[in-house]
């Protein structure tokens, strides 16, 4: 694994269960209990793992770091992730330089979602 590379992200939220399932239903990620209050993905080759915790420390939905997944399209996971109870807290906008596009969704519980994709249309 490269030294210096993001290896793990972690949410804090006061319905760590029902974010986990929105993420596993918008996305397709599995997640497993992990210890008291925290659901844990495991990817396969160099991906990213996800934590999920049970919110202990007052953190507000949404104010936790800003973390993006390469989607094929933005469109089709706002609007996949809206019928999942989500809904759109920075509509898709083109990135200068052919850098693709980005987007966040809410999650039910507040927590935000970054969304990426390479080739904007």
């Amino acid at each position: 694994m490269s030294v210096n590379a993001i290896t793990h992200v972690e949410w804090q939220s006061k319905d760590y269960k029902g974010l986990a399932k929105f993420m596993t239903d918008l996305f397709g990620f599995k997640f497993d209990p992990f210890g008291e209050g925290y659901m844990f993905y495991t990817p396969g080759g160099d991906g990213v793992s996800i934590g999920i915790s049970q919110d202990r420390q007052g953190a507000s939905a949404g104010g936790t770091p800003s973390v993006y997944i390469t989607v094929a399209s933005i469109d089709d996971v706002l609007a996949k992730g809206q019928k999942l109870g989500g809904t759109v807290a920075v509509p898709k906008e083109v990135i200068p330089g052919d850098m693709g596009a980005f987007a966040f969704i809410k999650a039910p519980d507040g927590n935000l979602i970054g969304l990426h994709e390479a080739h904007a249309h």
